[in-house]
């Protein structure tokens, strides 16, 4: 039976008697999980190595996870971010780089390729002035694709908290793009 067709609650479950159902859990969330640590690192071989961390904490700690099958990705995505914290506070950097490379499934032109890749270094070198916890939200809802209750959950913080966060977040990359093409008009 495929992760798809058992219910998130059975496999938890499941996953917390017997190590090798977590390997379901694993395979459904890994791309996500992989995605969120490597925007925040921007280093594949780093971004992999992180990510197995997370996923072996989780195994670790599954037994004691209390919350119900809804929450496990929060669950899940806050130990992802606690590594990455524990990562950056060795190298003693304060925050992360951020890849925002979003491709389609068609490959476009050279011009429009360009246009893309002037697009997300834009946004790349805004998001450098977001703080880590600004940055964590905006990923977990864009990249992990987590609702905010989840954020909520996984930061530790209210909704009203992270809705906050998300906005100042927003607004300073909002501003920190005019200013960016503001200075680019100018040919600074």
């Amino acid at each position: 039976m495929s992760a798809q067709t058992v219910p998130l609650d059975d496999l938890v479950t499941r996953a917390k008697r017997d190590p090798q159902v977590f390997g379901e859990l694993y395979d459904q969330y890994f791309s996500k999980v992989y995605a969120f640590v490597y925007r925040r690192v921007d280093d594949r071989q780093t971004a992999e190595d992180l990510t197995a961390d997370a996923f072996l904490k989780a195994m670790r700690n599954l037994g004691n996870f209390e919350g119900t099958a809804a929450s496990f990705p929060a669950w899940l995505f806050r130990i992802a971010a606690n590594v990455v914290t524990d990562y950056y506070r060795s190298l003693r950097h304060r925050s992360a780089p951020l890849e925002l490379d979003r491709w389609a499934d068609e490959r476009p032109g050279p011009e429009e390729m360009a246009m893309l890749q002037s697009e997300a270094d834009e946004v790349r070198l805004a998001v450098k002035y977001l703080t880590p916890d600004q940055q964590d939200v905006v990923l977990m809802r864009f990249v992990g694709g987590l609702k905010l209750k989840e954020i909520a959950e996984a930061t530790g913080r209210t909704e009203q908290a992270v809705k906050s966060l998300m906005f100042r977040a927003l607004s300073t990359l909002r501003r920190r793009l005019q200013e960016q093409r503001g200075l680019a008009r100018e040919g600074v």
